[in-house]
């Protein structure tokens, strides 16, 4: 996948990058697009439904995350032939998990016209994406120099 180890972190770097921007970038977005009117949703009643139904779906959203970044046996197989591959697409399932937050702030905000939810939601996205750094650089260090 990668011809070495410096390629791979100079790219999974970059996607980090980007997906820690693009919460702002829905922010200023939603307020654009809601500032000083209402919501999209012609039913407001549909608000708090869909709220839980978003946090219900982000709990299982968060265990996929840890399941993925923590277990030793996803991709095992791939861990014997390419290790820095392995450890990229790891990082890279992980960050993309936790950019859907950003999604359901931004569903939220314009379906209710209320910033707060994609606040809420991008607080959430950026300290799922700050763990998976975190356990990327911690793999980083177990791959062999090369």
């Amino acid at each position: 996948m990668f011809p070495d180890k410096a390629k791979m972190v100079r790219n999974a770097n970059a996607i980090l990058l980007m997906f820690a921007v693009a919460p702002v970038v829905y922010l200023v977005l939603a307020a654009l697009v809601t500032f000083g009117k209402g919501g999209f949703a012609r039913d407001q009643n549909i608000i708090p439904v869909l709220f839980f139904a978003f946090v219900v779906v982000s709990l299982v959203n968060i265990g996929m995350i840890v399941f993925v970044q923590t277990s030793k046996s996803i991709m095992s197989e791939r861990g014997r032939y390419d290790p820095v591959g392995r450890t990229y697409l790891i990082m890279s399932t992980g960050a993309v998990l936790a950019e859907a937050y950003t999604i359901y702030g931004l569903v939220l905000t314009l379906l209710s016209g209320s910033i707060f939810y994609a606040i809420g939601f991008s607080f959430v996205a950026w300290a799922c994406l700050w763990w998976v750094r975190a356990r990327f650089k911690m793999n980083l260090g177990k791959l062999p120099d090369a």
